[in-house]
């Protein structure tokens, strides 16, 4: 930045007038004194120091003068710099040099207010528009929300019909229409619960609702969700084991839900296990390895769950992307892509959650491997579902939906 200096002092040193960064101003032809930033005053009784100061207060003032006129300007001592002649080169220069410093300071102090200015607009413009997209966001979801709850009854009419048919009370239908029926009423069951679970995504945290967990056999739960995939296995003949150890205390879950949880892993192996492959389905108790339960007080309990691992001979997790899969709608691209949308694994996360268990993947060189657990309840310790808290994740549908 330069300096403006407008002087009536004669004996300016000549390093001062020779710097670069300092630019000297004398009146105008028509006589006026021109804007700048130090004015260096010669005083004598006739200049009117008054309207020097009215008409340039935003600029710094140096007053030269006589020891005899100092009782005159002692008054404006707070307005001047007053320095009494004869006055040495270096004083001037030093009074000049800090006046530049002075006006770099107030041009970085108003750079410095300018770009707050400019902070505080831009971060305003950030909270509407973000308080924008909380709106669309919540009537985005009120109308997927309307559409699945919509969706979900001609669903349910068809799988009613497909029942009747299937059990020849509209009358007799041969082997293979009854086969055919039977698929068509288990992809509608399917299309239901898939209906069922994306809504639950939605209102995930605008509704909740007491647990209603049981006591269960993951064992029955497990030959339900095969079941229920069946023909997904037998279209690219696919083999499963199970090996699932007697859990050591009590293991309470909402069965449908936990049911979801598997076909979802299952469905989830069956797209990628090759032809002629395998999923192999385990489940064992743990009791030592720290768990990351999401339990709904705090507790001193010591952990103890029950460990499902589904595993398949397709290809692995990329060990970048183990914890993105479960996001909602996260997907990525190639020939290996497991979040299926997003969708089927971002809903297990929320079940699986809800319950007060973990679930997460593990990065393999081959195969892909889906872990989750759930709490058990021992006999010294207190089943925490019976105690008054609601779960997020597992949702009353019917409750959630106005109209």
């Amino acid at each position: 930045m330069k300096l403006y200096v407008y002087s009536e002092a004669v004996d300016i040193p000549a390093s001062l007038r020779e710097r670069h960064d300092i630019t000297w101003v004398g009146l105008s032809p028509e006589g006026a004194i021109p804007d700048a930033h130090l004015y260096i005053w010669d005083f004598s009784p006739e200049l009117d120091l008054e309207s020097c100061i009215l008409e340039r207060s935003h600029a710094q003032h140096l007053l030269l003068t006589d020891p005899k006129y100092l009782d005159q300007v002692t008054a404006l001592q707070n307005e001047f710099c007053i320095l009494l002649k004869p006055v040495a080169p270096f004083t001037i220069k030093a009074f000049v040099e800090l006046a530049l410093d002075r006006a770099n300071v107030q041009r970085q102090a108003r750079e410095a207010e300018e770009l707050r200015v400019d902070r505080d607009a831009l971060l305003q413009y950030v909270l509407e528009v973000n308080i924008k997209l909380q709106q669309y966001d919540q009537q985005r979801s009120n109308f997927l929300a309307r559409a699945l709850h919509d969706f979900r009854a001609p669903l349910t009419a068809l799988h009613g019909y497909c029942g009747l048919l299937a059990e020849g009370k509209l009358g007799e239908v041969s082997h293979e229409q009854q086969d055919l029926l039977e698929r068509m009423r288990r992809s509608t069951a399917r299309l239901s619960k898939l209906a069922g679970n994306t809504l639950d995504l939605l209102l995930q945290g605008r509704v909740e609702r007491r647990a209603d967990r049981k006591e269960g056999n993951v064992g029955d739960i497990l030959d339900g969700a095969i079941d229920d995939v069946r023909s997904f296995l037998e279209a690219k003949e696919i083999r499963v084991e199970t090996h699932l150890s007697k859990h050591e205390g009590k293991l309470f879950f909402e069965p449908e839900q936990i049911q979801q949880v598997f076909v979802n892993l299952l469905e989830n192996s069956c797209r990628f296990a090759p032809q002629f492959g395998k999923i192999e389905v385990q489940g064992y108790s743990v009791t030592s390895e720290p768990l990351d339960f999401h339990w709904p007080e705090a507790t001193d309990h010591p952990s103890f769950a029950y460990r499902i691992d589904v595993l398949d001979s397709g290809p692995g997790v990329p060990s970048e992307l183990a914890t993105q899969i479960f996001e909602e709608y996260a997907s990525y691209s190639g020939n290996h892509d497991r979040s299926g949308g997003g969708l089927g694994l971002a809903i297990c996360k929320a079940i699986v959650t809800a319950h007060g268990g973990t679930i997460w993947a593990s990065p393999e060189a081959e195969g892909g491997k889906f872990s989750f657990m759930l709490p058990l309840s021992r006999a010294d310790i207190p089943f925490l579902g019976d105690q008054p808290f609601c779960l997020p994740g597992v949702l009353d549908m019917s409750s959630a939906i106005e109209g």
